[in-house]
């Protein structure tokens, strides 16, 4: 049994991985400024503190104990969250973050950035050498927030894994029941043709590299893509919900240029009253962005083994997004 501190832990990931861990047979504390109170099958059980990780008397008061970090809180979707906030929350954070864990005796820092960083891929699929060119405030600053977890590395050996999750997907995930929810009451629109790539991992796939990350020791110090075993179209997305769910296919496709306008015209109005837009630049990368990542070095170093394709993972969510979605 391991003593492990979850940040993030109300988000759809976090929770899955705090939950994950505490069925495994752990000693879990979650940390959050916000936990879900319903649409949710899976009840807490693990520790969980409202509060924010940058709360240096709470971290000092959490970290007492903890063998194993998992740091899965950033800025991440709030179009209205100020650039200083991505930059305080998702890189100068870290540093105050990983010497307290240093000095409380943390065994391993498991630090959770995206495949955002990439921005759009010119040419797939990509890898861990692949040159990022990140195209929002939440992947400039998830890169940035990579390089101060390597320094700290670099500095004194500290044992640091780094994972870049793809688009992980199933129950509980925003992303996963506003597409169900779209498409099931035909308000999905297709922007542009459907043909970029997107690369899903489904949750459980998602738990086993966490899983493996914390125990390999191959892993430490080592940055990990970690994916399903296959890119698909969005196209293909679309379908897989159709063939799950007997939904019929988008109503409605605008070519790429109009989606664009819209979504900068969305910004402006809703940016005035400070409230998120129904669509935005940084959603519509949704439709624009190509995302096919090489998986090898996970595999090799990790023993990491995606058992999910995405309409086996959808499959598996359907109760809970028929319930809840």
């Amino acid at each position: 049994m391991k003593k492990i501190l979850v940040t993030g832990a109300g988000g759809f990931i976090g929770f899955h991985l705090s939950n994950y861990l505490s069925k495994q047979g752990h000693q879990v504390t979650g940390v959050d400024v916000h936990f879900p109170e319903k649409n949710t099958e899976k009840p807490f059980k693990f520790e969980a503190i409202e509060g924010d990780f940058r709360d240096q008397k709470l971290i000092q008061k959490t970290l007492n104990e903890k063998e194993i970090v998992f740091h899965l809180a950033s800025a991440h979707l709030q179009i209205s969250l100020d650039k200083s906030e991505y930059w305080d929350i998702n890189v100068n954070s870290l540093r105050p973050f990983l010497e307290l864990s240093k000095n409380n005796g943390v065994q391993r820092f498991i630090h959770v950035s995206s495949v955002g960083v990439y921005g759009n891929l010119k040419s797939w699929p990509a890898d861990e050498e692949t040159v990022c060119s990140p195209q929002s405030i939440y992947g400039e600053t998830k890169l940035a927030g990579e390089e101060v977890v390597k320094k700290f590395y670099e500095e004194i050996k500290f044992p640091i894994v780094i994972l870049r999750p793809a688009w992980v997907f199933g129950s509980g995930c925003p992303r996963t029941s506003k597409l169900y929810k779209t498409l099931k009451k035909h308000r999905f629109v297709l922007i542009g043709k459907g043909e970029n790539l997107r690369h899903p991992v489904y949750i459980e796939d998602m738990m086993q590299a966490f899983k493996l990350s914390m125990e390999n020791n191959e892993a430490i110090g080592k940055l990990f893509v970690i994916g399903g075993e296959k890119a698909i179209t969005t196209n293909d997305l679309v379908n897989a919900f159709s063939r799950v769910f007997n939904f019929q296919g988008p109503l409605v496709r605008i070519p790429y240029t109009a989606g664009k306008t819209i979504a900068s015209v969305s910004e402006s109005i809703f940016g005035l009253i400070k409230k998120e837009p129904p669509i935005s630049r940084r959603t519509l990368e949704f439709f624009d962005t190509n995302n096919a990542f090489d998986i090898s070095k996970a595999k090799k170093y990790l023993d990491f083994k995606p058992e999910f394709s995405f309409e086996s993972g959808l499959t598996d969510s359907r109760n809970w997004l028929e319930k809840y979605a």
